[in-house]
């Protein structure tokens, strides 16, 4: 990639494999932004959220845009200079989740064009199911106890009747 040395922004249309598509540039300590605009080879949008909030949450009604001073989310949009696959990796770090989306198209960042390509879950999807390693702990301690109360049973029943 070249720099354009009048801007801090790349020279136009200069990236490797593909031409510059705009995305949203904002940043948000109060939920979601949708404003601003950059140009990049791919749109990014972060988030950060406390993990006692449950998961993270998309918000994307104008009518919801006050939150609870308990759900702290950081969110910011901007642009990527390096082609990369499109996609979201979500990870814990301490007592914060981390989400971060790429997407391939002019204004993908948007929290509506996220959800509609499916790379990001609309509010009324996200459950608060436990995570299959817990799941399966649980499964095997449920699976112990019945198993130890049907000895005892089967025990008692023979030394009652033997």
């Amino acid at each position: 990639m070249i720099n354009d040395c009048s801007t801090s922004q790349p020279a136009a249309g200069i990236y490797l494999l593909g031409e510059a598509i705009t995305c949203f540039d904002c940043h948000s300590d109060q939920g979601t932004c949708n404003d601003g605009e950059c140009d990049g080879a791919v749109c990014i949008k972060m988030e950060t959220s406390n993990k006692d909030n449950g998961s993270l949450k998309v918000i994307h009604s104008t009518v919801r845009q006050t939150l609870l001073f308990s759900e702290r989310r950081t969110v910011h949009k901007g642009c990527g200079d390096e082609i990369e696959e499109s996609g979201c990796q979500q990870s814990g770090f301490g007592s914060k989740w981390t989400s971060r989306c790429v997407c391939e198209r002019s204004l993908c960042n948007g929290d509506a064009a996220l959800i509609a390509a499916g790379l990001e879950p609309s509010s009324g999807t996200i459950t608060s199911s436990m995570p299959i390693t817990q799941l399966a702990l649980l499964s095997f301690v449920l699976f112990f106890i019945a198993v130890s109360c049907s000895l005892l049973l089967i025990n008692t029943l023979c030394v009652h009747c033997c």
